[in-house]
């Protein structure tokens, strides 16, 4: 037993429309969620993954941290979709000191800005052999400077500590990897995170990431595409959306409310985008590992919510589609979060969850 109480660690996830804060205590696999909450994002102050108002932001932090009756302290977040480069380096055996000097100078031709500019981490995931020479196998995450600092006076000025800063697509396979591995016999895990602006498509084979890629489809576009279709502003959009949205699959029974029938039609060329950058990765991770195939793609953040979602990709993609559930893995009581409402918002915590999780691996 721990002479003060278990360890608690927080996960802090800043969406471009919703702060969700996640509070575990658990070690070993068996986590327990003791505190959760979510608002919404202060308009304007999140664009394109990145944070644009911290002091603004920083007050929406204060206020779900004490609503969810979390004690301020340190938190784990993240940043994430086109504010963060991440690549799989392959580069001869070499000294950490010589690996550091190489991982600069590789940045150099996938960063669209000076190096200097970004804050930059990497680490060793594996090994290989290319024409019959030894390499390691390097992952490198880089983020500009300017980002990464907006970020942490957001989460200052909201009175936590930033403990670490995680990239999102990584805290969701954190929290999903469960859900990704029951595919059977070893196969690859295709994660789909569907933000408010743009989407993460992160495949995994075992503990190896094989590729990470963010697309400018999400939630906001199938909320654009029926504010148009059905000539109404985009929040009210977003509610009838929220309230009414389904996705209709061809052969069963059309809904007698030609609302659900109108929404579906102005979301259906955007999920059919959707599945296509979804397939084109597929395809292009198929290339590059011929003998490995998808078992399974998972969905996450709030889209993932859409009804019938899950069975419209399985059908597009021919592989099984599900949504993710990051309490899986957690003890969950009511009082926490009520069994209906877990159900409900459980996609979209994700993130959070992961983030959490982090948290207990760094202590």
């Amino acid at each position: 037993m721990a002479l003060f109480g278990p360890k608690r660690f927080v996960g802090l996830d800043i969406g471009s429309h919703a702060i969700k804060a996640v509070e575990l205590t658990g070690a070993g696999g068996k986590y327990r969620v003791v505190h959760a909450g979510f608002a919404e994002t202060p308009p304007g102050a999140v664009k394109e993954g990145a944070v644009v108002e911290p002091q603004a932001l920083g007050l929406a932090i204060r206020q779900v941290i004490a609503k969810a009756g979390i004690k301020p302290g340190r938190v784990v977040s993240a940043v994430g979709g086109q504010a963060v480069i991440v690549r799989e380096l392959k580069l001869p055996p070499m000294s950490e000191d010589e690996l550091k000097q190489a991982a600069r100078f590789e940045a150099e031709r996938y960063i669209p800005y000076g190096v200097r500019e970004v804050n930059m981490d990497f680490d060793v995931i594996g090994e290989t052999t290319e024409d019959n020479q030894r390499k390691i196998v390097v992952l490198l995450v880089a983020a500009r400077r300017d980002i990464v600092d907006k970020h942490v006076q957001a989460l200052e000025s909201g009175g936590v500590e930033p403990f670490v800063l995680d990239v999102e697509s990584f805290a969701v396979i954190r929290a999903l990897d469960a859900q990704g591995r029951t595919g059977g016999n070893g196969a690859a895990t295709v994660f789909v995170d569907l933000g408010g602006e743009t989407t993460d498509i992160v495949i995994t084979e075992g503990d190896q990431l094989r590729l990470t890629r963010n697309i400018n489809v999400g939630g906001d576009s199938l909320t654009k595409a029926v504010a148009t279709r059905l000539d109404m502003e985009f929040q009210s959009a977003a509610q009838v959306k929220e309230e009414k949205g389904t996705v209709l699959l061809e052969g069963e029974p059309l809904p007698e409310d030609r609302t659900v029938s109108a929404l579906h039609d102005a979301m259906l060329p955007i999920l059919g985008d959707l599945a296509t950058e979804v397939r084109r990765s597929m395809d292009y991770f198929q290339t590059r590992w011929r003998e490995s195939r998808v078992g399974r793609v998972v969905l996450s953040g709030g889209t993932a919510r859409l009804a019938n979602l899950d069975r419209f990709l399985s059908l597009e993609l021919g592989v099984e589609t599900v949504v993710g559930d990051p309490f899986m893995k957690c003890e969950v009581a009511d009082r926490v979060l009520p069994s209906e409402q877990r159900k409900q918002v459980a996609p979209a915590m994700a993130t959070a969850v992961g983030l959490a999780l982090r948290g207990t691996v760094e202590r």
